[in-house]
């Protein structure tokens, strides 16, 4: 008695269903991603090829999007493994109708639509409010720092850069003399052509440090300040106790952990974005026809006094005040109370605080100032010290902090693959749509 097995006869012509809807489940997040993409204006893609038919073809930016934002969704967005996976995977070739664009066209489509392919993150989240998907009470703001592409040996002084331009010319000279000659020069091989994309980074990276005012001194660590010839826009920045060549990615999150807002800085501070971040998220939600936010949540490092007052008329902000570099600031505060109660006098504070009485009136002066940075210490600690207070700024915590553990983790999104700033924060744009069409999927799934 012979066994039972269903053979496989790989000299079969014909191994798939008729139709490519067959190839996959209904459910299958390709399909949602098509789905998406059907939803979307893309007038802006379109809108940048010429009217009258002419050229080459290209690929329909709606085909290339759906690709993307599938990829994405993946953790996946390298081009070569992208393209690998348009001829291997089945959810891959139905996303492209059986069309595979290689590596270097979806590159250039990434690079040619970056302005396009960030404006589409407002569309997503448009697409999440219809959901019913996003709470607005309640917006927290965050950032974690994303590894460059660059290379952290790549920084240079100014000094170091305008040397390496330097030896640059006199190599480019010396392989035109050995190759040309006399002549004039317009016959130079393609081979011996001197690298212009590298040479203009190293030019960029030395015109940042011209123009920062800072450039020359020395950095709290001694060193003189550098520029990074591989991605001149990126920074060093403190991240977990160690510098990290890269940039600071930001987000504003909703209670069920829809992105909001995204944007990228080089700014290792999270204060100087803060009022923006605020408006952005305004904007967006108000865009996409949703509730305005009650209440933002940040933490102590968006703690900034003109920021503050920017909003604070305006909205309601909790943010925990910066502590004193020096002394027990539950401490300096209780005392400074207790003055503006008039529970103690000066000369007390001054005892506890271990300033002059001349400092206490300053500070006394100070939390009684709208505006001023005491007062909004002030203001804060007050909040912070009631319940809600407390528990609303709990809250930050499970909002944000997940999401960034979503797309580190999970998508294993840890450093950007463009360069510059600009292509870096549709990047990230494109990062943050994808996760949020996750969560509109995941959505569909449970009802």
């Amino acid at each position: 008695m012979g066994y039972n097995v269903r053979m496989a006869d790989r000299d079969q012509v014909y191994l798939m269903p008729p139709s490519m809807k067959d190839w996959l489940p209904e459910d299958h997040l390709a399909f949602f991603v098509l789905d998406v993409v059907d939803e979307l204006d893309l007038s802006a893609f379109y809108g940048a090829y010429r009217e009258d038919g002419r050229g080459g073809a290209v690929y329909d930016p709606a085909l290339m999007l759906a690709v993307l934002f599938y990829a994405y969704a993946l953790g996946e967005r390298s081009s070569r493994r992208i393209e690998r996976r348009l001829r291997e995977d089945v959810a891959f070739r139905v996303l492209a109708a059986n069309e595979a664009p290689d590596h270097a066209t979806i590159a250039r489509f990434r690079a040619r639509h970056q302005e396009a392919i960030a404006a589409l993150f407002a569309q997503v989240l448009a697409l999440c409010v219809r959901e019913g998907l996003v709470e607005t009470k309640v917006v927290a703001i965050d950032g974690t720092k994303m590894a460059a592409d660059a290379s952290e040996l790549s920084n240079k002084t100014a000094r170091q850069l305008a040397e390496q331009i330097l030896r640059e010319a006199e190599a480019i000279d010396r392989a035109e003399d050995e190759a040309l000659g006399e002549r004039r020069g317009d016959e130079l091989p393609e081979h011996l052509a001197p690298g212009p994309a590298r040479r203009a980074r190293i030019k960029e990276a030395l015109r940042q440090l011209d123009e920062d005012p800072n450039a020359g001194k020395l950095t709290s660590s001694g060193r003189e300040r550098q520029a990074n010839t591989t991605d001149p826009d990126s920074r060093k920045l403190m991240s977990k106790g160690r510098y990290l060549q890269g940039y600071n990615a930001q987000a504003a999150v909703s209670d069920d952990q829809v992105i909001v807002a995204a944007e990228v800085t080089n700014n290792a501070s999270d204060a100087t974005v803060f009022e923006h971040m605020v408006g952005s998220a305004k904007e967006n939600l108000e865009h996409a026809e949703a509730a305005a936010p009650e209440t933002f949540l940040a933490d102590t490092g968006y703690w900034s006094t003109d920021a503050l007052n920017a909003l604070g008329e305006t909205t309601d902000l909790v943010v925990p005040p910066y502590r004193h570099a020096k002394g027990d600031p539950e401490a300096r505060q209780a005392a400074l109370e207790s003055l503006v109660a008039g529970e103690i006098d000066i000369d007390e504070t001054a005892r506890r605080l271990g300033v002059k009485a001349h400092r206490v009136r300053k500070l006394a002066k100070a939390m009684t100032t709208p505006g001023s940075t005491e007062a909004w210490r002030r203001h804060m600690r007050a909040r912070l010290d009631t319940e809600e207070g407390r528990a609303l700024y709990r809250r930050r915590r499970v909002t944000v902090e997940p999401v960034f553990g979503n797309i580190k983790a999970n998508l294993g999104f840890r450093r950007f693959t463009r360069r510059g700033i600009t292509p870096v924060r549709s990047e990230w744009r494109l990062i943050c749509s994808a996760h949020n069409l996750l969560k509109i999927h995941q959505r569909r799934l449970a009802m």
